[in-house]
């Protein structure tokens, strides 16, 4: 995933052909196109899971007349490639169905309506979590499918834990002021940094901003960094600072070369971190998952949260009707994809009914902790935030204030002002609609 690079478009509508003329990864997975070819883009285990669903939908309709072409691309370039197209009205140089993120919701649908499909009979009986409806619907109609949920939990060492004499329930559903004192004392103990933050990519920030049922704008799209929940996110890190218990990341592949070298003994992100962690195999059966430590400050403060997730868009063009079909059939109540995703590469499913009836493994590299089923639990109390237009917009330019504040370069008062007026330009900029 692109955590930490701001997708925009800059390329002008006259690069069109060319852009879209580069290589992907296509997949075609059948042979019978008399029905026509629906073509599929996605990203990183998205792809996987399009495919695994063409193959258990083949299976179970062998008469299809519709061949299926499942494109994988980088993320950054999927996304630029969805803009170019929409902001030219370029329908046909769109898939027939693709999946993003949550974030980009509202700059699809909301600014072009009349691009995507209203999958909203198709979906009507499915129980989604109510924070996954909130952002996929526009004047109360579904124009994209959830798909996954990208829970929020505390991967750590639990060796480093149990070394310094703690217990994995002493982790579970506590406070960020208990959890920072923990930190101190396993540091002593360990010398390991209890946590690794980059406040620049603001990923724990959104973390904790969600926790506590808020987002950079309201519901209703007004700015919102005055909220009192924002001071208490930013006064909590900048207290694990003071505190000298974080591990301090610059960058994406610093995230990845401290993970790879050992250098912390916590990771709090989204769920999407558990698949990347199982890759350094040598630490297998020393890493769990538990819940993320709440706020003080409110009493309506959670330790649960999300970092993304996202959607399958239907795009309005020929064959919409059978593609609707398919991905609601598939990626919303198909329970045979959901075990499978959740085995293969730890996703979990949008759907309430999916997730309650998930038959997946337990995880060694998690000793032995069913993971799925865990952020299946977690899922159910996520407050409700929509994430509205400028998500990325507002988390790289709150990132880096947050990191000035934690330095002590400017105080709070002076942060929020900076984030607000931010909040609010950036609201002017949005096109009515």
């Amino acid at each position: 995933m692109s955590i930490y690079k701001r997708i925009c478009c800059t390329v002008v509508v006259c690069a069109i052909a060319a852009t879209f003329s580069s290589c992907a990864n296509s997949t075609d997975t059948g042979e019978n196109t008399s029905g026509g070819v629906i073509t599929i883009w996605a990203y990183d285990n998205y792809s996987a899971a399009a495919e695994k669903a063409v193959e258990i939908y083949k299976k179970d309709n062998p008469n299809c007349e519709y061949t299926f072409d499942v494109v994988n691309f980088g993320q950054d370039e999927l996304v630029e490639k969805l803009k170019i197209a929409l902001a030219s009205d370029s329908v046909d140089l769109l898939p027939d169905l693709f999946y993003d993120e949550d974030y980009n919701f509202s700059e699809y649908v909301e600014l072009h309506t009349d691009s995507f499909y209203n999958v909203s009979s198709y979906v009507a009986d499915v129980p989604f979590y109510s924070y996954k409806t909130l952002n996929a619907t526009y004047n109360d109609a579904y124009y994209a499918i959830p798909y996954d949920v990208c829970s929020a939990v505390m991967f750590y060492r639990t060796d480093l834990i149990h070394e310094a004499g703690y217990s994995d329930e002493d982790l579970n559903n506590i406070t960020w002021d208990r959890y920072i004192e923990i930190g101190k004392d396993v540091k002593k103990k360990t010398g390991k940094d209890m946590l690794i933050m980059c406040p620049e990519g603001d990923m724990e920030g959104r973390i904790m901003y969600q926790s506590a049922g808020v987002w950079f704008y309201t519901n209703e799209g007004k700015p919102n960094m005055n909220s009192p929940a924002f001071r208490d996110a930013f006064t909590t890190m900048k207290k694990a600072y003071d505190e000298d218990i974080v591990y301090h990341s610059t960058s994406w592949d610093d995230y990845i070369s401290a993970i790879s070298n050992e250098k912390m003994v916590c990771l709090i992100g989204g769920s999407f971190w558990a698949s990347i962690l199982s890759e350094y195999t040598e630490q297998s059966g020393k890493w769990k998952i538990t819940t993320i430590p709440r706020m003080t400050g409110n009493d309506s403060y959670t330790n649960y949260s999300n970092l993304s997730g996202g959607n399958w868009f239907v795009v309005n063009k020929d064959h919409s009707d059978f593609t609707a079909k398919f991905a609601a059939e598939m990626f919303a109540k198909n329970q045979e994809l959901a075990d499978f995703v959740g085995d293969q590469y730890l996703i979990c499913p949008a759907s309430e009914k999916l997730s309650s009836n998930l038959n997946t493994s337990e995880n060694a590299f998690f000793d032995n902790q069913n993971v799925p089923r865990i952020m299946a639990e977690y899922n159910r109390n996520i407050p409700d935030v929509k994430y509205g237009f400028n998500t990325y917009e507002m988390t790289y330019t709150v990132g880096p204030i947050v990191d000035e504040y934690i330095k002590g370069k400017i105080d709070l008062d002076t942060a929020i002002d900076q984030m607000q007026n931010a909040a609010e330009d950036a609201a002017k900029n949005v096109p009515k609609t």
